[in-house]
């Protein structure tokens, strides 16, 4: 059986997997397995994202599922929704995928998505065609549509200190990516009395301004302006408004490793108890704020789902990865890259310290982080020799790919993308050249074979 699912949601590329029908019967699984309970339904910005959205919807309301429609929102809003109705999601988004792709991330009750045995279940009904679609008289005849965004906006002013933000009049950039993000952060951002430009937002499933992805080579527009223009920060989202990423006053890229581990290195010195869980894929600096702190420190596979689920299990205070997702346990349980940008303003103006100021408080780690497309057919075969490879090291773990930590406290990160034909490789040390070293042998390595 063909494994649906990758680290969140299905995401296939539109017209050639994910037909109308093909999200059809994926809403008749999901429907099925929620047995005519309610489920929240919205959708990002993509340009067919609409006419996934209704297809899903059929196959909810085909099954006597109840919907209640959100219509065009950000994946952290209906993960919001969800929680507050303690009901099941469904949430049209290919995230940071580029635009001819879609897909689906179904959540759970509590705003989480599925845990992956669940997936498992929604897998087997899916390829069994084992459908429970309710007589014609129990369809429920009209969806419920509701405009939320408002209230979610609301509901983050009410976690963190709104006058004291508002005073500070901050001067801030954000890039919305065309996507989901554009109805809600810039209008955030006003209500907490910031001078706001706003980037790439009006939404367009074309994504005209840039690709969803907020990476350095995709945000040549927001560091140009802050480059040249007196800001005290910028802001930039993928698609769907799950992560955010951090641009300093000069323009410069903030890694997520860094602005995880700002927002980190706060709530730890709260006087609440609780662990930071991130995954194996992020800096080290989490680990030492934890150990500074007196917190346990949990790393896991790569995957918001995983962290939230271990913040739950664990009762943990933050969860994060190095991407820049960031989530609070006590407001989503998913990525947010609003309510961070709200909480890293509420950090400079509580602490009357600027970005700068507060990054250079953070332990000094070097990242090199690259990825590479891999001819399917080889893939096999590269993991096998670097699984050889890695395994003579001492300390290795294999909770996700092949990661090895070196003595000296350096590390490597080998694993494949769960959502791109991609090999990701990662490496961090207090030594950029020694970074750069390790990243070197294992791409001579694997372009040998």
């Amino acid at each position: 059986m063909e494994k649906l699912f990758g680290t969140f949601g299905i995401r296939r590329i539109v017209n050639e997997v994910f037909t109308p029908d093909f999200a059809l019967k994926l809403a008749y699984s999901f429907g099925t397995y929620v047995n005519r309970e309610p489920v929240v339904v919205g959708r990002d910005a993509r340009k067919h994202s609409e006419m996934i959205y209704d297809a899903v919807i059929s196959g909810l309301l085909a099954c006597g599922c109840s919907v209640i429609e959100l219509g065009l929102t950000a994946t952290p809003t209906l993960q919001w929704a969800c929680r507050q109705w303690n009901a099941w999601g469904a949430m049209i988004t290919a995230s940071h995928n580029p635009p001819q792709w879609n897909g689906i991330k179904f959540m759970e009750k509590t705003g989480k998505g599925l845990d992956r045995e669940n997936e498992f279940d929604v897998e087997k009904i899916f390829y069994s065609q084992d459908y429970r679609l309710v007589p014609w008289e129990l369809i429920p005849q009209q969806t419920i549509k509701r405009d939320v965004n408002g209230d979610y906006i609301q509901a983050i002013l009410d976690k963190v200190n709104v006058p004291l933000i508002q005073k500070s009049q901050f001067r801030v950039v954000i890039d919305c990516a065309n996507g989901a993000p554009s109805l809600i952060t810039p209008f955030l951002l006003s209500e907490l009395g910031c001078h706001v430009v706003s980037l790439n937002a009006h939404p367009d499933g074309r994504f005209p301004g840039r690709n969803p992805e907020p990476t350095p080579d995709n945000l040549v527009d927001i560091t140009t302006l802050m480059k040249n223009s007196h800001f005290h920060i910028g802001f930039a989202q993928d698609g769907d408004g799950d992560r955010l990423i951090v641009i300093r006053s000069n323009g410069e890229f903030v890694p997520g490793d860094y602005s995880v581990s700002l927002v980190a290195n706060e709530l730890a010195q709260r006087d609440i108890p609780g662990p930071i869980v991130t995954t194996v894929a992020t800096s080290s600096m989490l680990e030492e704020i934890a150990r500074q702190t007196g917190r346990e420190f949990i790393a896991t596979a790569v995957g918001d789902l995983v962290v939230a689920k271990v913040l739950q299990q664990k009762n943990g205070i933050f969860g994060c990865e190095e991407n820049g997702g960031m989530i609070f346990p006590d407001f989503v349980w998913g990525r947010d890259g609003a309510i961070a940008a709200a909480r890293i303003l509420h950090i400079m103006a509580t602490k009357e310290k600027t970005l700068d100021e507060l990054l250079n408080e953070l332990p000094r780690y070097y990242q090199i982080k690259m990825k590479l497309t891999v001819n399917p057919e080889k893939k096999e075969k590269i993991l096998k020799e670097i699984d050889r490879l890695t395994a003579i090291e001492t300390n290795r773990v294999t909770i996700d790919g092949f990661k090895v930590t070196y003595a000296d406290g350096s590390w490597l990160l080998i694993r494949p993308s769960g959502t791109e034909p991609l090999l990701r490789i990662f490496a961090e040390s207090k030594d950029q050249e020694h970074a750069q070293g390790i990243v070197q042998k294992y791409l001579d390595i694997i372009q040998n074979i």
